[in-house]
């Protein structure tokens, strides 16, 4: 499985540190599990499969069938054939649009003036430390 990890990686052009920061594990897991050390445990193949839902499990599990899904490809061919069927219009450049009123006399007046928010002003400050003290700040 190992083999087939390090092959996700080369795949998608990435290293073992990145790789272990997308799925949301220890980076020293993925370096003992590319180095043979331990075996993946099941919650690190389902984070894999979470984070990379293209993947087919069968392969990442036992090898077997291709890397990616079959499903993968079908959206493709859809969207070609989508996009196939637009027309293709040609954009209108030359014509005269300048003609168009536009009516805004439902639109407020700009020379209303705007009212100004509320300043507001810093009064203090809270620090807080990771041995679960505090400092608190007064303006002067």
């Amino acid at each position: 499985m190992k083999d087939r990890i390090d092959n996700l990686l080369r795949v998608e052009g990435i290293t073992s540190s990145k790789f272990a920061d997308e799925i949301g594990v220890q980076r020293s897991s993925i370096s003992h599990i590319l180095s043979g050390r331990n075996n993946p445990s099941l919650d690190l193949i389902q984070k894999i499969l979470s984070r990379y839902r293209n993947i087919n499990a069968e392969w990442l599990i036992s090898g077997r069938g291709d890397m990616f899904k079959n499903s993968a490809s079908e959206p493709v061919k859809v969207l070609t054939t989508v996009i196939s069927e637009v027309p293709d219009i040609e954009p209108d450049l030359y014509s005269d649009k300048s003609s168009e009123k536009i009516d805004f006399s439902g639109a407020p007046e700009s020379s209303k003036v705007i009212e100004e928010a509320e300043i507001k002003h810093i009064e203090r400050i809270l620090v807080f430390y990771s041995d679960k003290t505090f400092d608190e700040y007064f303006k002067k």
